[in-house]
């Protein structure tokens, strides 16, 4: 286990939340490539850390974390479970059953989705991209579900997540699921809580970096938003952020440049 040690926090001078599939690993290989895993190793060595803010299970985490030395903190299932150290994962909103029941509500009100926990193995690995090994820790899940739109079927995603707040519930877009949370949660209150907890990551730079809608609260609360790609438009966005054209790992790398460049770290 890479890992950084808890008291790494305290003696932090900058901090990137990141995004992963699509920003710090690339969506198709999962994979952050050599210049991802020597910047990751620089901002270790600068005492700036990397907390990853992702859709992507603990266990999908932790497998990163024995590679590269990210911070011992992190927030995975979008925001419904925060890690922090060696403690077991922390949920912050309901358990996935309650979210699996609310998701075979709609169904039966004739929304055309399919959620994670309905689909064999090999049914994730063909959405999801991942090899059989991936999608198993993909679908290992606390306090998310994550669903498609059925192929050849269209929602007014407007009018869906409405229903959701409806049985008080969340539902974001990512980049190949939507996920259903509990009410509120989100990768925006997600951080915040963890601020609370740590109240010393709110008196250093803070980076976000992301490539997706559920990205943008994370990305408009930190001090500095780096948006990557183009998936989401400008009209979509309630702040003021940085826009990358790159996607994936050379778009996290310049986004990691200019941060530094801005705040000195």
């Amino acid at each position: 286990m890479r890992t950084l040690g808890m008291d790494a926090i305290q003696a932090a001078r900058g901090v990137v939340y990141s995004d992963l599939d699509g920003t710090l690993v690339d969506s198709k290989t999962f994979e952050p490539g050599p210049g991802v895993e020597a910047m990751i190793e620089e901002l270790a060595g600068s005492r700036v850390l990397v907390i990853p803010v992702t859709s992507k299970t603990a266990a999908e985490v932790m497998r990163l974390g024995d590679r590269l030395p990210l911070a011992p903190l992190a927030i995975v299932e979008g925001g419904a479970v925060l890690m922090i150290g060696g403690k077991d994962p922390e949920l912050a909103g309901p358990g996935r059953s309650s979210l699996v029941e609310k998701l075979e509500q709609l169904q039966r009100e004739g929304w055309p989705i399919t959620g994670v926990s309905q689909m064999d193995v090999d049914t994730v690995c063909q959405v999801s991209g991942l090899d059989r090994t991936g999608a198993l820790r993909a679908m290992d899940r606390l306090g998310s579900e994550p669903f498609v739109i059925n192929e050849g079927e269209h929602v007014d995603a407007a009018a869906l997540s409405l229903r959701i707040k409806e049985l008080g519930a969340t539902t974001v877009r990512g980049d190949r699921f939507w996920h259903l949370l509990g009410a509120g949660i989100g990768k925006g209150t997600a951080v915040g809580k963890l601020e609370d907890q740590f109240p010393g990551l709110k008196t250093i730079p803070r980076a976000g970096i992301g490539d997706a809608w559920n990205d943008v609260p994370m990305l408009c609360w930190v001090d500095h938003g780096f948006l990557l790609g183009s998936l989401v438009a400008d009209e979509e966005i309630p702040c003021s952020l940085t826009r990358i054209p790159e996607m994936g790992p050379p778009g996290f790398i310049q986004a990691v440049t200019r941060f530094r460049q801005r705040v000195g770290v």
